[in-house]
């Protein structure tokens, strides 16, 4: 199992401080880009900024980034050529995903690089409007709340759509976001999922270290 924390922030500050925070116990970031339009809070920085802010971090981990905004194919590039290692945009968010799975692969083959491509899901949207793209995707982001905002409970909806997916694609791979916590985390692992995203019961623990090391010892039944 694998746990990515999210990193969601509204000040360069907060960027900087949380990545700092998690980097000597995680492999993976993962770095939340909300445009106050698709989803209704914001955070801080252009695609150009935070990937200049990373660089000069020179963290040594890797990220991946959760596009929750309404023109993901205007950021695609910038990531995949900035060596993201994984790219999730929402199904929700564009008429044309598959004109944005086709930038993913352009941006690859033009920087050589190979990007994981991935959907993210929202709880009310039905598996359905993801399968046809399911064979060609390296990842899914299944949502345990409606996206936009640290803190909320999770809904287990989301156990369902792990379900699914794995049905149709076992070999695909499938992180949880939004409400994951240690009381949840075996149910969800247990449901197929193969990484958690977690960010309040990271951030908002006392010890980030310890919190970090409980989700690492949680294995599914």
């Amino acid at each position: 199992m694998e746990l990515v924390p999210a990193i969601l922030a509204k000040t360069k500050e907060e960027f900087v401080q949380k990545i700092k925070l998690v980097v000597p116990y995680v492999k993976l970031a993962q770095i939340d880009i909300m445009d106050g339009i698709f989803v209704p809070n914001k955070t801080w920085g252009t695609a150009v900024e935070i990937e200049r802010e990373w660089k000069k971090l020179n963290v040594g981990i890797g990220r991946e980034v959760h596009l929750m905004v309404s023109r993901p194919e205007i950021l695609i590039k910038i990531f995949v050529k900035d060596n993201a290692e994984r790219i999730y945009f929402h199904i929700e968010s564009t008429d044309e995903p598959q004109k944005v799975l086709d930038l993913i692969n352009q941006g690859n083959k033009q920087f050589n690089k190979r990007c994981k491509k991935g959907i993210a899901i929202n709880p009310e949207t039905s598996v359905a409007k993801i399968e046809p793209f399911l064979p060609f995707l390296d990842s899914v982001l299944v949502m345990g709340v409606s996206p936009g905002f640290s803190g909320q409970k999770f809904q287990k909806i989301a156990l369902n759509k792990i379900r699914q997916i794995k049905k149709f694609n076992p070999r695909i791979e499938i992180g949880v976001d939004g409400g994951v916590d240690l009381k949840n985390a075996k149910e969800i692992l247990s449901a197929g999922a193969d990484y958690l995203v977690a960010a309040s019961s990271i951030f908002g623990s006392k010890n980030i270290k310890e919190a970090i090391n409980k989700f690492n010892s949680i294995e599914a039944e």
